[in-house]
């Protein structure tokens, strides 16, 4: 008997898990066991490596690689006019449910070229610190070559973009009425590819400034509100964080209190401005996750009156609505979900 699974997924090229092969023994549904595989995701990426299998999920944890080559996110970055390729390195989804710890981020020119690479410490595709510990070069994957090392980061140079962008429109407007600071869910709602029809710059007047990070989280905030000090006091201020917290690691009693620090200095900042805080979505793609979002969500509810928030929870909305209001990756709104989102925020600006 074989002691490996091929699964349906593979011979389709669909999403799901392709095989797997328990490291002893033989692969059984419902046996938890660590062993090595692959799997597809919705957004298109493919992962290859090692994976706990506990009954249910196929979970990432230990050395694996991740080819973005026919993903959504392998998209050519125009600021270097290179593509994502391929992650190699360490995997945790006990702290996110993919990137974690040592690894190398691969880049290509737009023809499919190898042309550089970046080395680090990873949280997703976030480099948040230094290799930690000596770096083999020679484990290079075929084509690139240590020369071809650079200290290029795509978060860095998009963050500086929002706040330069947001300051641009400040100028122009000298006043603001609403100031929107989030994660992907703000900073995605101008793509076409996401949103469709109800892009925030089509649906909300000309006097708002998006100040919204892919990947942010609260933590991440108490940094970058230093960059909105200079900007004028807006009348509404909308927030969509919590859910990059939750997944990458953040315990439900961290990421709130990391919350309650986030309102603290942004009431500094703006005192008079009046807070609307968007509760965290469940997505299709991170189920293990519902239980800790309702207990954020829950808190946050809780405490909105004492804290001076208005909170709102678009969940339901969700469930009740007869259509996918997801995107192909499971995480974010899809044209449907953004109709869904910003019709909230409306009555929540409205009200």
């Amino acid at each position: 008997m074989k002691n490996y699974k091929v699964f349906d997924a593979y011979k389709t090229n669909s999403v799901g898990v392709w095989f797997f092969a328990p490291k002893e023994g033989v692969y059984k549904e419902g046996k938890p066991c660590k062993g090595f595989g692959s799997v597809k995701y919705p957004e298109g990426s493919v992962y290859t490596g090692d994976i706990y299998y506990d009954g249910k999920n196929f979970n990432k944890i230990g050395y694996g690689q991740q080819d973005f080559s026919r993903s959504v996110i392998g998209y050519t970055d125009s600021r270097i006019n290179e593509k994502k390729y391929k992650f190699v390195g360490s995997y945790d989804y006990r702290k996110t449910e993919w990137i974690y710890g040592n690894g190398v981020l691969y880049y290509t020119d737009e023809s499919g070229k190898p042309s550089h690479f970046a080395k680090g410490f990873f949280s997703g595709l976030t480099r948040i610190g230094d290799y930690r510990g000596e770096f083999d070069y020679s484990l290079l994957l075929d084509g690139y070559s240590a020369d071809m090392e650079f200290s290029y980061d795509e978060n860095t140079e998009y963050i500086r973009e929002v706040f330069e962008k947001a300051h641009r429109i400040c100028d122009r407007l000298k006043c603001i009425d609403t100031l929107f600071v989030g994660d992907s869910y703000f900073g995605l709602s101008n793509e076409t590819e996401f949103a469709g029809r109800f892009t925030f710059g089509k649906i909300f007047p000309d006097n708002f400034v998006n100040c919204g990070i892919n990947g942010s989280r609260f933590c991440d905030w108490h940094k970058y509100l230093s960059q909105l000090t200079d900007l004028p006091q807006p009348e509404k201020i909308i927030v969509n964080l919590g859910f990059n917290d939750l997944h990458h690691g953040k315990s439900v009693k961290s990421a709130y209190s990391d919350y309650r620090k986030f309102l603290s200095q942004i009431r500094v900042i703006f005192p008079k401005s009046r807070l609307y805080l968007m509760q965290v979505v469940h997505a299709p793609e991170f189920p293990s996750f519902y239980e800790s979002e309702n207990e954020f969500n829950a808190l946050t509810a809780k405490t909105a009156e004492s804290l001076g928030v208005t909170v709102a929870d678009w969940n339901d909305e969700i469930t009740a609505c007869a259509e996918n209001c997801f995107h192909s990756d499971g995480i974010h709104p899809n044209e449907k979900g953004y109709g869904l989102f910003t019709e909230k925020i409306k009555r929540l600006l409205d009200g």
